[in-house]
């Protein structure tokens, strides 16, 4: 069967993000003996022309949509991705046709497909959708269609029997290997624009975070690959790609922190000359030798996701720590070398002036230089499925029948947003390196930044050189600005340090 594969994915909040989730689906269809092509569109201009000359010379018989984002989660500039699909999916079912004159059938699959599940299918207008890892479950499906299978027996499917509703239990696959992305995915532009080769070490977490829906995508049971070989694919993707860097996008890198340190320690053993930098890593577990191990090995950046830092709210959002490993981790991040990025979010449930103010100024002493990049966000995203979701319902935030595909956003009624940002903006005055969501994705100006950096050879992810630049002056003004009656704000702000330089001289 000729199967047309499509990554719709064009978000670009701080470096784009390859299709390794779509390249696993088509590297085991292919292995199942199907002709397959993988239409990548993130740097597409004109996604629906690139769309329709792709289906009338591919010819397909079966269309899959990856669908990655369910939207960019932040509320005061927010972008979904759901209109431009469904408009993808008409040009689909206007072009592709089997020889009988029927439409081709859709399926969906990606991240964003497993936390709408089955609403899916109406929210647009598909045929089936797989909840789950899809390097099994697409090529059953294939086999149904083709009259070799069953329906029923596909982990995670959903479709419809006579116009009603089905859906399939979800069942996780034992164990998966590597991804084999560099057949499908031209390298180029993805690095070009700060990006890093993504590597799953592990998939599922562990976790209960309230807000959170990755246990919809991989579930709560961990299942991990061995340290050999996941570094056999790092190796034979360096010599056929080039990449220079590497991302590790397990949602959790380091729990458990011994896995990590087994990868690391292979690297170093085999002594390979590449960059690495990391998605997620868990305050949680942090042994004194994670970080210097990771620096050996190579690690330029990491991601870190504190959400909070105060204790009541590292309580209400279930984050499963408390400060003390926080302050723990930031003292070894400090010294590790390493620039790292760290995530707060406010806002939700319990959230207060005081434990907004807690968090801002942690960031605001503690997370200080061109080793820290902090990044604030107000308001959470209430995903399906999620404990959050439920008690936005349990409270009466949301009606129970509220459709969580549209963005909906927990913000604490006892905040006042506008307060936080401001206080958030007086915060980034005195420590450059902290920055609102709602500031901006990258600016045009700074891809073309990125674009020369990639041209000298300089390994991304190039997020990591927003310290620098946003602590060097002539560049602050790249620099986007959410709301500007927040000047009033940044004059407050100047004023308070220029009192205190004052005081401070007499």
């Amino acid at each position: 069967m000729r199967i047309l594969l499509i990554y719709s994915n064009q978000s670009r909040e701080m470096e784009p993000a390859a299709p390794v989730g779509l390249s696993y689906v088509a590297s085991a269809s292919a292995i199942a003996g199907h002709e397959v092509k993988l239409l990548d569109l993130a740097f597409e201009h004109d996604t629906h022309t690139a769309l329709e000359r792709a289906i009338k010379s591919f010819k397909p018989e079966l269309v899959g949509v990856s669908v990655r984002n369910i939207d960019n989660v932040i509320s005061q500039r927010y972008v979904s991705p759901l209109q431009e699909i469904q408009a993808q999916i008409a040009v689909i079912r206007q072009h592709a046709r089997l020889p009988d004159g029927r439409a081709v059938p859709i399926s969906l699959g990606g991240p964003a497909i497993s936390i709408l599940a089955e609403q899916a299918l109406d929210v647009f207008g598909a045929d089936y959708a797989i909840i789950g890892e899809g390097e099994v479950a697409f090529p059953a499906l294939v086999a149904a269609i083709q009259g070799q299978g069953d329906f029923s027996t596909i982990s995670g499917l959903c479709y419809r029997v006579d116009g009603t509703l089905h859906r399939n239990p979800t069942v996780l696959l034992k164990s998966f290997s590597d991804s084999r992305m560099e057949d499908w995915v031209n390298w180029k532009p993805y690095q070009r624009g700060g990006g890093a080769w993504p590597i799953q070490t592990k998939r599922g977490c562990p976790m209960s975070c309230s807000y959170c829906a990755y246990p919809q995508v991989e579930g709560l049971r961990c299942r991990r690959r061995e340290a050999g070989e996941v570094v056999d694919e790092i190796e034979r993707v360096q010599r056929k790609s080039g990449a220079r860097t590497f991302e590790f996008v397990d949602s959790t890198f380091n729990v458990p922190a011994s896995h990590a340190i087994e990868i690391c320690e292979e690297i170093i053993r085999r002594r390979i000359k590449a960059n690495f930098t990391v998605m997620g890593l868990n305050p949680r577990d942090v042994p004194p030798e994670l970080f210097p191990v990771m620096k050996r090995a190579g690690f330029n950046s990491m991601l870190i996701s504190a959400e909070a830092a105060c204790d009541p709210m590292l309580k209400s959002l279930s984050k499963g720590y408390t400060m003390r490993e926080v302050n723990r981790c930031r003292e070894y991040a400090a010294t590790s070398g390493i620039t790292s990025s760290w995530f707060f979010m406010l806002g939700g449930p319990g959230e207060t002036m005081e434990t907004c103010e807690e968090s801002i100024r942690f960031a605001e002493t503690q997370l200080v230089g061109k080793q820290f990049l902090s990044i604030f966000f107000t308001g959470i995203r209430i995903l399906p499925g999620t404990r959050l979701a439920e008690q936005a319902v349990e409270n009466g935030y949301l009606a129970a029948d509220t459709d969580l595909s549209d963005g909906h956003f927990y913000i604490s009624p006892e905040i006042d947003e506008k307060k936080v940002i401001a206080r958030i903006t007086r915060a980034h005055l005195r420590n450059a390196c902290i920055v609102h969501a709602s500031d901006g994705a990258i600016t045009p100006a700074l891809r073309r930044i990125y674009a020369g950096l990639d041209m000298l050879g300089v390994p991304g992810p190039y997020w990591r050189l927003l310290p620098n630049l946003l602590m060097f002056p002539p560049l602050r003004h790249f620099r986007n600005k959410y709301d500007p009656s927040l000047e009033e704000a940044r004059q407050q702000a100047a004023a308070e340090a220029l009192a205190g330089a004052g005081a401070g001289s007499q």
